[in-house]
């Protein structure tokens, strides 16, 4: 046990918002503007983004445009015998760019995507929500992974 704790001193291993720089790195994120597609589900990660980048700061001037671009599709998942697909893989995937405005340079370029699956029943308006409710998921699930890029970037380099 002593060993271990002997051992922990050179460990390099940070937590990423510790600090002073955790809090130059949250202030980064806050500083962040967001261009997504005028899509149903761009406007949803658009938000879900904003949630995780700046949660609770008022508005600050942006320094940074996230530039978003969103892909989706869908693929059966289980097919009955009948040839009746009763369950659907819903494929989100987002490609980004993390631009400064001050100079207009691309410093971060990214790509991330999730899967979420739904069920396919009988009720029609069931199935939309259901597709729906997947592709919501998918959206808050690739926000929190670009904001974790996002963080590691602001992390490793000069905001």
């Amino acid at each position: 046990m002593v060993l271990a704790l002997a051992w922990l001193p050179a460990c390099t291993l940070r937590p990423l918002h510790a600090g002073a720089g955790g809090e130059r790195q949250e202030e980064a994120l806050a500083a962040i503007e967001i261009d997504a597609p005028r899509t149903r589900l761009g406007q949803i990660l658009a938000e879900a983004l904003r949630r995780e980048l700046d949660p609770v700061g008022p508005p600050r001037p942006a320094r940074y445009l996230l530039m978003l671009r969103v892909d989706r599709d869908k693929s059966p998942l289980l097919v009955q015998l009948d040839d009746v697909t009763t369950r659907f893989d819903l494929r989100v995937a987002s490609r980004f760019d993390l631009v400064r405005k001050a100079d207009r340079e691309v410093v971060l370029r990214g790509a991330a995507r999730r899967v979420a699956s739904y069920n396919v029943v009988r009720a029609p308006y069931a199935t939309l929500v259901a597709e729906q409710d997947a592709e919501r998921r998918a959206a808050e699930e690739l926000a929190r992974e670009i904001r974790t890029r996002l963080a590691v970037h602001f992390a490793n380099g000069p905001p």
